[in-house]
């Protein structure tokens, strides 16, 4: 072998957590497109099961094999949440129910909850915030994870992170990530899949919206493990781990677009 690079072949010089991470909208899309090929864009935004089960299947690779996914319903007394999209539990805890991905838990044993939406309009992003958030009102103890996944590209081709990259004025969006900020469970980590990722922080009592682009799939994924190990224990995370989860040089704080804070007497926006 002489070491010579073909005409055509890609050479790789090394470990590159950065493109590593933007690989995984790169496969989000490619998983998206091969089922629009069979089924015409038409059809896309229909039913919201197949991209579900796109995004379970890809978390049940992504998280370790002592986490599991599913779908299905909070118990709590006879409080019982609406259907979940995406449940992350810990499977040593005792459930109500599983039938193979269809489960029914108990608070204590949820992790993270995901709420997947094809192509919706700010109104729509607001009304899964909110919906989010009454789901997350059920765990009181403890933090989770409480995520709304939104796959991009209507069948319009319409790019849907532009408009949540846009400063959000009155109206249901803004007051929606109000509520949420309000709330300890509520919604806290938005992404589109075609830009855009939102932050809640607790610590600041802030959303902050980042124009990340091709990152953005990764870095909700990212925090989702972040905040499961902080629950859990049982990951470690070591510091050259975090460098490979968040490789943005010196953060992502330069891509911000905007924040929602909430304040005691009034609501801004910076």
């Amino acid at each position: 072998m002489t070491g010579r690079k073909d005409e055509g072949e890609e050479c790789i010089v090394g470990p590159n957590s950065l493109e590593y991470q933007r690989s995984i909208a790169l496969e989000f899309n490619a998983t998206k497109n091969r089922i629009r090929y069979l089924i015409g864009s038409t059809h896309w935004g229909e039913d919201g099961r197949h991209k579900e089960v796109i995004l379970m299947n890809f978390l049940k690779r992504f998280l370790p094999n002592n986490i599991e996914v599913g779908t299905g319903f909070i118990k709590e007394g006879d409080n019982i949440s609406t259907q979940i999209d995406i449940i992350i539990y810990n499977p040593l805890l005792p459930l109500y129910y599983k039938e193979n991905d269809f489960i029914i838990v108990q608070p204590k044993s949820v992790l993270g909850i995901i709420e997947v939406k094809s192509n919706p309009d700010r109104n729509k992003i607001a009304e899964a915030i909110y919906k989010g958030s009454k789901a997350g009102e059920l765990i009181k103890e403890n933090l989770i994870f409480n995520g709304l996944f939104i796959f991009g590209e209507a069948y319009n081709n319409q790019n849907h992170s532009s408009k949540i990259l846009k400063k959000p004025r009155n109206g249901e969006f803004k007051g929606s990530l109000l509520d949420a900020l309000s709330k300890k469970n509520g919604i806290n980590h938005i992404v589109s899949n075609d830009g855009a990722f939102l932050k809640k922080w607790d610590d600041e009592e802030k959303f902050s919206c980042y124009a990340i682009k091709d990152l953005a799939a990764s870095y909700f994924f990212s925090n989702l493990l972040d905040i499961i190990n902080t629950r859990t224990e049982l990951l470690g995370i070591t510091e050259s781990m975090y460098d490979h989860l968040y490789p943005i040089p010196k953060g992502k704080v330069k891509f911000i677009k905007w924040n929602v804070e909430l304040q005691i007497k009034d609501s801004t926006i910076k």
